[in-house]
């Protein structure tokens, strides 16, 4: 068996298999990205969350400032 024979028999079918192989899994993290967006859609933003703190933070001044009005009021 000469060199060219082992390159045909061996080396050609091994990296196809390989580029076969590396196209299923690039395959697989394609689907898997699609996946994580739609799921990631299903979750709050930081921005979101940012202005609910700031909401509650807001309200909670809110309610402290009337507490201190009502004990002023009954002093």
């Amino acid at each position: 068996m000469d060199w060219v024979q082992i390159i045909q028999v061996f080396c050609i079918p091994a990296f196809g298999y390989l580029f076969y192989a590396v196209g299923c899994v690039r395959k697989d993290l394609e689907d898997f990205k699609v996946e994580v967006a739609k799921e990631a859609k299903n979750y709050a933003t930081n921005e979101a969350i940012l202005r609910v703190e700031s909401k509650i933070d807001g309200l909670r001044d809110l309610i402290i400032d009337e507490i201190k009005k009502t004990t002023k009021r009954r002093a």
